[in-house]
């Protein structure tokens, strides 16, 4: 700890003027119920600086709280150890990642997978626990597949179900849809012609192209073509085109701001609900051994130097990425 410096660097979001900054002189953080971690990476979730209304910022805030790092510090009664390389998310409630040291609770951590590298697991957490929490606990697909202890896969328990994902090639998106899959569901994702052969790859049984054909018309009133879950990333007009796509006693989950239930009522049944993820770091660890199996595949759009902050905040917030833009704070390049 004598070797730390008494400054760093990171990107700031002042509350008052809705601008971004970069600093060399920013505080080290300290914590007796949180790690301190050197971060490695830190990934972008699209809509976050417009969060500050809902939580307690100060005016001068550091953004971002997907992380993967190391443990400088050790925290009493916390299984973490320091030297770990880990992984989670940090409540946005509190001071973010975009910085070179930052803390996290033991509660919100996990270790790195096996073969995931360190800027790709800093753009897992948000999705994949956003993803896994809207698929088994909100939409109620089916009990959650896992891997035991012993490295067995139980998977298959929504065999015979129909999932839609609603931007299925966002980082949610693209998780959501193979969660479902390793569950035994039958994926449909709404998605542009471009993102079709990657969507495939990773799983999609369909892609309903959204530029040339909305659910309304590619269910057609088919009732065997409907969904047991809809699961909406997208928001607005899509949202409520996806309740065309909803069975009778299905569910519809939306992370989207605005949800809301159709002018003329939900069909008959149909649980819906919109909600925000819950960090859990022991849910991140039941993820990880799927990816550390190789059955899930994460996607990192692109990667920004923290000097090129702008940028990356830019082609997040264009909504065009596929998966997440991840910023390399003090790492290597893996």
């Amino acid at each position: 700890m004598a070797n730390l410096p008494s400054k760093q660097k990171a990107v700031i979001f002042n509350t008052e003027t809705n601008k971004l900054s970069f600093t060399t002189s920013a505080a080290l953080p300290s914590s007796t119920e949180e790690h301190l971690i050197k971060v490695h990476s830190t990934a972008i979730t699209n809509g976050e600086l417009t969060w500050a209304p809902f939580v307690n910022w100060p005016t001068l805030h550091i953004p971002c709280y997907d992380v993967s790092g190391t443990i400088l510090t050790s925290v009493q009664n916390s299984k973490f150890q320091v030297g770990d390389e880990i992984y989670g998310r940090i409540h946005a409630g509190r001071e973010g990642s975009a910085c070179e040291y930052a803390t996290i609770l033991p509660s919100e951590t996990a270790l790195v997978p096996k073969g995931l590298n360190m800027i790709h697991a800093a753009s897992v957490p948000m999705s994949a626990l956003t993803a896994w929490q809207a698929i088994f606990e909100q939409g109620g697909l089916c009990s959650a597949p896992y891997v035991s202890d012993a490295g067995e896969i139980f998977g298959g328990q929504a065999k015979e179900k129909r999932v839609l994902v609603l931007g299925a090639a966002g980082g949610v998106g693209l998780l959501a849809v193979q969660f479902a899959r390793i569950a035994g569901a039958w994926v449909a994702g709404t998605a542009s012609a471009k993102n079709e052969v990657y969507l495939k790859e990773v799983g999609v049984d369909e892609v309903v192209d959204y530029t040339k054909v909305s659910v309304e018309e590619w269910v057609g009133g088919e009732e065997n073509k409907k969904f047991d879950l809809v699961f909406d990333c997208v928001g607005k007009q899509s949202m409520l085109d996806g309740w065309f796509g909803v069975k009778d006693n299905g569910a519809y989950v939306s992370i989207v701001p605005g949800f809301k239930e159709p002018d003329g009522g939900k069909p008959k049944g149909v649980k819906s609900v919109w909600f925000v993820m819950d960090s859990r770091g022991e849910e991140l660890e039941a993820i990880g051994r799927f990816i550390g199996k190789g059955l899930v595949k994460t996607t990192v759009d692109s990667v920004y130097k923290i000097g090129d902050y702008e940028q990356a905040f830019a082609k997040t917030a264009s909504g065009h990425a596929r998966g997440k833009v991840v910023i390399n704070i003090g790492g290597d390049n893996e």
